[in-house]
């Protein structure tokens, strides 16, 4: 699947929610020209866990990097020097997309904002990608992924409350969230360009996007004044919805409707349950929740995960195992869904990728370049777009200019 392969994009980003931002445009058949900072490189070349990564940090990069970071090119460009200001200048003229994610007003100061690039070029798409906002009382302070998800009120409804404070989810929310919106605010914008052959100013925060992921909370909070609890794996408008303790860990049991409470009692053995008027619709039970859990632990502790799954899945009821990173690497469904997939990379050999979740006409978007080397592709992208020759490429590199 390239859907966009006729289009190019000229990623300014660093990090963590501009580089997924443009990865999914970059797996959609973008050709995405990464710039970074000569002999530095992005941020996320440093945030490594795993052993095998730690060797040639910067060039190949550690772990985080190699997830969030192929089906791109690396331009290594010195943006302290004019030249390499003026280079990236020209190269937004030969792109449709410039996508940044500096704090606001650093590319007007550089001379390569929207104003900058898009009268250049006016059909230039600029995406921009921030923490907080273009104005407001903080939209210049820094923002990280765990600062978002505790002004946002992530933090306040996540883990079970009381003295160990509030917990961040264990995925980056913000850092993600920001990133599918802005893929989706761009692809809007290439549409739109179509209609009027002009460029667009796009722009989206990491605070609103993940305000945007708050929704099912916000008419409840706002109008009808609810006040949201942390509730560990439970869900404040569901009962029950949550992973119960089995013989040998946990099982999510999660049924949605009246239907299917009545088909879990009859598994369980406890239509008593169906006759207790505090259980007798959804939100009764999330009333007396506490009281309905008390019921259901001693039954679920009886039986170990694996026979739980079984009896619960052959009764209709929707349930899961909570399973570990590594078991939920190697499930089978995720296999059989061709999530789990592979590139070869020049230094490391064979390095597994998560897929992409689209489809189009059944196929999965296709993983064209392997993470690449710092500053790998320099040479080649500005011999191409800008026609460079040799002797020019190499005063530049002599410079440190690129």
């Amino acid at each position: 699947m390239n859907a966009f392969q006729s289009i190019r994009i000229l990623d300014l980003t660093h990090g963590v929610a501009g580089p997924y931002s443009t990865m999914i445009l970059g797996d959609l058949g973008c050709d995405v020209l990464k710039v970074e900072r000569p002999g530095r490189g992005d941020a996320s070349r440093y945030m490594n866990v795993s052993d095998r990564f730690l060797t040639d940090i910067p060039l190949v990069g550690g772990d985080y990097f190699m997830a969030i970071n192929r089906n791109k090119r690396s331009v290594t460009i010195d943006f302290k020097d004019s030249r390499g200001i003026d280079v990236v200048r020209r190269l937004a003229d030969n792109v449709d997309i410039v996508v940044q994610n500096f704090r606001p007003g650093v590319v007007d100061r550089l001379g390569i904002g929207p104003a900058d690039l898009m009268a250049r070029n006016p059909r230039l798409i600029y995406a921009s990608l921030n923490a907080y906002g273009d104005e407001g009382p903080i939209a210049s302070h820094p923002g990280m992924d765990v600062a978002v998800q505790a002004r946002s009120g992530v933090m306040s409804i996540t883990g079970h409350g009381g003295p160990e404070g509030p917990v961040k989810p264990g995925v980056s929310l913000a850092d993600f969230s920001g990133g599918v919106h802005l893929s989706l605010a761009i692809i809007a914008a290439l549409f739109q360009r179509q209609s009027t052959g002009k460029g667009e100013d796009v722009r989206v925060s990491l605070l609103d996007a993940t305000m945007s992921m708050l929704i099912n909370y916000s008419v409840a909070v706002t109008d009808g004044r609810a006040d949201i609890a942390p509730m560990g794996s439970g869900h404040p408008q569901l009962a029950p919805f949550e992973a119960i303790a089995t013989a040998d860990g946990y099982v999510v049991v999660a049924p949605g409707t009246n239907r299917l409470f009545a088909d879990l009692c009859r598994l369980l053995g406890r239509e008593d349950l169906l006759r207790d008027e505090r259980f007798s619709s959804n939100p009764l039970r999330v009333k007396h929740r506490p009281a309905l859990i008390a019921e259901l632990e001693p039954i679920f502790k009886g039986r170990t995960t694996a026979e739980w799954l079984d009896a619960l899945e052959k009764a209709g009821v929707p349930c899961a195992p909570v399973n570990t990173l590594k078991q939920a690497f190697a499930d089978e469904q995720l296999l059989a869904n061709g999530m789990i997939q592979s590139l070869e990379h020049p230094t490391l050999g064979t390095v597994t990728q998560l897929g992409s979740p689209y489809r189009l006409g059944g196929r999965q978007p296709e993983l064209r370049r392997h993470p690449p080397r710092l500053g790998e592709h320099t040479d080649a992208v500005l011999s191409e777009l800008l026609g460079l020759g040799p002797d020019e490429l190499e005063q530049l590199h002599q410079d440190g200019v690129i």
